[in-house]
């Protein structure tokens, strides 16, 4: 899997800003809208159920990056409800390290777009930080696969799950806002593969998502 200094860079960010955020904060009310844009790194924890015919074997879901967007609005002086997508990701599915003994390493490709609803509530006081943290609902779409094997079909199903939300806002004292924030969802699928290999396996993903944006309130 590769490893993204996204993350890493996007936290060393915020630590920078922290200290140039001295403006008086512009803090949200009942009835205020938000706008989101920026860029998110989206690591899987993955693995699967092993191929009945190839003991220890697995598949797993690649890193990848991709721009984002989100919409808020904010129903207390406190809370928000928030929907946020990307565009799609294009992570490689891999095979786990038996596999690639076997000479079957990158097995294909898939395009992911997980949209989230949330409420995520503000920690608001007149600092120019502002943490938040949220929880909801996360529809994670696999659409396009591709498989690099020959004779080899593989599909992904499309699912909803649970998701959290953290994260800090920035503010200098104008509307535009720069935040970071990580979501995490526990999130399982089928991958369901035909032809060559003729197997449905389990995968897990649990992707955590790591953005770094702008944002404008209105």
């Amino acid at each position: 899997m590769k490893v993204f200094s996204v993350s890493r860079v996007a936290s060393a960010a915020v630590l920078s800003l922290f200290g140039i955020c001295q403006a008086g904060p512009v803090l949200a009310g009942a009835g205020d809208f938000y706008v989101r844009a920026g860029i998110s790194a989206m690591d899987p924890d993955t693995g699967s159920e092993s191929f009945s015919t190839i003991p220890r074997s697995g598949v797993q879901l690649d890193s990848d990056i991709a721009l984002s967007g989100a919409l808020g609005w904010f129903f207390t002086d406190y809370a928000s409800l928030e929907i946020s997508s990307s565009l799609p990701y294009s992570p490689k599915l891999e095979g786990n390290h038996r596999l690639k003994e076997l000479g079957i390493g990158n097995i294909g490709d898939v395009k992911y777009v997980p949209t989230y609803l949330t409420v995520n509530f503000f920690f608001q006081d007149t600092s120019a930080v502002t943490p938040y943290l949220g929880a909801g609902v996360a529809f994670n779409k696999f659409y396009d696969e591709n498989a690099s094997l020959s004779g080899l079909d593989v599909n992904l199903d499309s699912t909803f799950d649970p998701t959290v939300v953290a994260g800090v806002e920035l503010d200098f004292g104008v509307p535009v806002l720069v935040n970071f924030d990580v979501r995490y969802t526990p999130l399982a699928t089928d991958a369901e593969f035909s032809g060559a290999i003729d197997e449905t396996v389990e995968m897990d993903l649990d992707p955590a998502v790591f953005t770094l944006g702008v944002g404008y309130q209105f």
